[in-house]
């Protein structure tokens, strides 16, 4: 996982950060270069110059270039008598292995108003982009209170900045990439000659916290890595069978296998930045931090998510996604942990929960995740649910063999809970969540449920079975229908549930079904907010005639209808009249077909949207 390591810098000290740096990263802008040339030695400054040339380099936005072999110059410095301030820095960038010129459109923020300090999130006005609108505080138009009888009026044809800013940082990363540019130990730094933090782009990045997450969320998102097990690592699985008892050998197999598992994942590196402190007040200062703390605590969300969805089934378990639910409450104080088994689920009556699990050889687990913030312990939490289908064979309706070994991500709905919970118990954020691991192993043997099968649910309604590979809607169901219990203010399903959304949004934007309009637009403009947007879909009466059973009060999967709503409304039927979203994240969560494609998604979503609960918490 890469790292971001925020350095408040003078001139005696702001050097400092290339000490261990692969590659310095300069943005930069045709007004800037000759500035920014000026750090280095002479020889070295005539040899990029020729390399500009040669490339065609003027530094407009987009462009890149880049220039090695610096270290041949490392004992020409500039002299004393032409700018002693600057020596130190000029020796320092001697020592520097390769320096990225890349232009970028920093006319954006000459347009814009200055920012507002006191919000998590600027605002960008006046831009001559046609696609740009204003990106306010998080708390400005969100209206996350499902009791609300107003909506918001979303421009959906206008892309927010936020998501203009990030592709300019996702081309660069990607040319990164293309030019064999690794992203372990990567620096930016400041390198204008004036006072004035208009000149100096590493400071104007920091300046607007969108242009600061951006460039944080991209070289995260492009600096992942998932080791995997191309090594000595042995393999072993470290869930407990039905029939296991937890004696020494099995003690000695889970060792080898969580020893096994933390060698799978390795921290690749840091990202550097070292910014002017002359050029900040305080509440900017406040600010950068605070955009540096909360995109480093999403980071460490969405790589824990992906790491879980890229291991094999035979390693994540429902036993093993119990385990990591109990770590995570033992590493915050803030987070409780409560694991019902299988046994407690008979009693509940979890019965669609427990048929799904019934053909396989590992115990059905259902984690309890409880964050609960100072202050707020009388307060209604929001429920989160993730589905975590560890494997999803189909069961007895078997899916086509060529790509069944990509259902090991049938379980990024529950990755994202326990990422969610991991980055708000970080942030410390004023809100109570109660998070919900729907864990279990859609197998096939003499136990399995069937077709025709009429199955009583938690809530006591009835089920017939039209297909065993429409799991996670039973699944779910029971999920959400155990999860009213805890008087909800809102609860949010996350499941990889239909090919059918797939088929209607591809892999860009996650299906929105919810029987609530204020939640439903919060949600969507949280995603606007954080580049991870949701799309909804309605769950008119007339979608309910679909799933209309002869034999029990509904079907599974519905006859003639569009899959994705068809499951939408199974799952309404549950939430009854509790405030409820389902995002069907199938085409977000990971790319179908595509081997260690999982994203991460919808974490930036739902921290986007939990923040701005969090923040009206606080008003």
């Amino acid at each position: 996982m890469i790292k971001a390591n925020l350095t408040w810098a003078n001139e005696s000290n702001k050097v400092e950060t290339l000490d261990d740096s692969d590659c310095l990263l300069i943005l930069t802008t045709p007004e800037l270069l000759a500035s920014q040339l000026f750090h280095f030695s002479t020889p070295a400054k005539t040899y990029i110059e020729q390399v500009f040339d040669d490339e065609g380099f003027a530094g407009n936005k987009g462009q890149c270039v880049l220039v090695q072999g610096l270290k041949a110059f490392k004992t020409s410095y500039i002299s004393d008598t032409e700018n002693s301030g600057k020596n130190k820095i000029s020796q320092q960038l001697a020592e520097v292995k390769r320096v990225l010129f890349y232009g970028v459109d920093f006319a954006l923020f000459e347009a814009s108003d200055a920012p507002n300090v006191s919000s998590c999130a600027s605002t960008l006005s006046k831009t001559n982009d046609p696609s740009m609108v204003n990106r306010s505080s998080y708390a400005s138009d969100s209206n996350s209170a499902f009791y609300s009888k107003s909506t918001s009026d979303l421009k959906q044809t206008n892309a927010p900045a936020f998501r203009y800013l990030e592709q300019q940082f996702d081309a660069l990363f990607k040319k990164l990439k293309s030019l064999s540019v690794t992203l372990e130990k990567l620096a930016l730094m400041a390198l204008s000659t004036t006072e004035t933090v208009s000149s100096d782009p590493v400071n104007t990045i920091a300046s607007h916290s969108q242009f600061l997450s951006a460039l944080l969320r991209s070289n995260f998102k492009h600096g992942y890595h998932f080791k995997g097990y191309k090594t000595n690592n042995r393999s072993v699985s470290s869930s407990r069978a039905r029939d296991d008892n937890n004696n020494a050998n099995s003690v000695e197999k889970n060792a080898a296998t969580n020893e096994a598992i933390n060698q799978a994942t390795d921290i690749r590196g840091t990202l550097s930045l070292a910014l002017d402190a002359k050029h900040f007040t305080n509440a900017q200062k406040r600010l950068v931090s605070h955009t540096v703390r909360y995109e480093t605590a999403l980071n460490a969300a969405m790589t824990w998510a992906k790491d879980l969805a890229h291991m094999p089934a035979n390693l994540c378990t429902p036993d093993y996604l119990a385990e990591q639910a109990q770590h995570l409450a033992q590493t915050f104080n803030t987070v409780s942990c409560d694991i019902l088994n299988e046994s407690t689920l008979k009693q509940l009556g979890m019965n669609g929960y427990l048929a799904v699990n019934a053909g396989s050889q590992f115990a059905a687990t259902m984690p309890i995740l409880r964050y609960t913030a100072k202050g707020l312990e009388s307060s209604p939490p929001v429920v989160l649910i993730g589905k975590g289908v560890t494997f999803d064979s189909g069961g007895i309706t078997l899916k086509r063999s060529p790509d069944m070994r990509h259902m090991i991500y049938d379980m990024a709905g529950a990755g994202c809970v326990l990422g969610v919970i991991q980055a708000v118990a970080t942030l410390g954020l004023n809100i109570n969540i109660v998070g919900i691991v729907a864990s279990a192993d859609n197998a096939i043997d003499g136990k399995a449920y069937r077709p025709g099968d009429i199955i009583t649910m938690h809530s006591g309604k009835t089920v017939e079975v039209m297909s065993t590979d429409a799991e996670g809607r039973m699944l779910m169901a029971d999920a959400i229908s155990y999860a009213k219990q805890f008087s909800p203010s809102v609860i949010i399903d996350i499941a990889t549930l239909t090919g059918a959304a797939i088929s209607a949004l591809g892999h860009k934007a996650t299906a929105l079904f919810s029987n609530a309009p204020a939640l439903e637009s919060a949600l969507v403009e949280a995603g606007e907010l954080a580049n991870d947007r949701c799309w909804p879909f309605p769950l008119w009466p007339e979608y309910q005639d679909a799933i209309t059973s002869q034999h029990a009060d509904m079907m599974n999967t519905g006859i003639n209808s569009p899959g994705a709503i068809s499951a939408g409304c199974f799952l309404s039927r549950f939430a009854d009249g509790t405030p409820w979203a389902h995002l069907d994240v199938a085409g977000t969560a990971f790319i179908y077909t595509k081997s260690l494609s999982a994203t991460g998604r919808p974490i930036p979503l739902l921290l986007s949207y939990l923040s701005s609960c969090a923040i009206k918490n606080n008003q």
